[in-house]
């Protein structure tokens, strides 16, 4: 390759070098293929005049719900309440069979400094006086309380208890629920409600193989 060739292609390299240079910090220069460089598609919350409001975000079609999510729709009132202790639509099928050990540490995280590791009423913050009247889950304490009404309680709090919705998911709510009922049946002396469905398990077994 002769010199001439060369130097051709040296600065004809150093002038596309320095054409393309650009001392505007926000744009990249001359660039080959701008469509890898500059996106077609709206970025979040920009503004655009394809849709009525002026603005890329949408809300969601009427009806729907984020994944996952459970309504609860008992009103935050003394009669949402009472209904609650009769309405049990809301508590799982699984409630009985499920695992009281599942909610044990949740229990201890967000219940036991007022309600006690053992739920009777007698947490850290009881012991050190810093809230009173917080009672024990036995039946004569309190003799009316089901499932679904501790959910209710759970999701708009109830006297000093504060609302847990936002602090617990769904799933976490009801083991922490079914520890509690355990809980309930050590204090009252009674049978946990899951034994009466392991006795009843081997039965329906037998009745299958039949």
């Amino acid at each position: 390759m002769s010199t001439v060739i060369r130097n051709t292609i040296a600065v004809t390299a150093l002038a596309i070098g320095v054409t393309s240079c650009n001392n505007d910090k926000s744009t990249p220069g001359y660039t080959y293929m701008d469509d890898m460089y500059v996106s077609p598609s709206l970025e979040a919350y920009d503004q655009t005049d394809l849709f009525e409001n002026g603005m890329e975000a949408r809300l969601p079609a009427e009806g729907t719900i984020p994944r996952g999510y459970h309504p609860y729709e008992v009103p935050n009132t003394a009669e949402g309440y009472a209904r609650s202790k009769s309405d049990n639509s809301v508590v799982p099928a699984n409630f009985a069979s499920m695992d009281p050990a599942e909610g044990e540490e949740l229990y201890n995280i967000f219940c036991a400094h007022c309600h006690g590791t053992k739920g009777d009423g007698n947490g850290v913050l009881v012991e050190n006086e810093k809230i009173l009247g917080v009672p024990g889950y036995d039946n004569t304490r309190l003799p009316d309380i089901t499932p679904a009404s501790a959910y209710h309680v759970v999701m708009y709090g109830k006297g000093v208890m504060g609302s847990h919705a936002s602090q617990i998911n769904y799933e976490e709510r009801w083991k922490i629920i079914r520890y509690v009922w355990m809980l309930r049946a050590e204090q009252s002396g009674i049978p946990d409600i899951g034994e009466s469905v392991a006795n009843e398990a081997p039965e329906a077994v037998v009745a299958d193989e039949e």
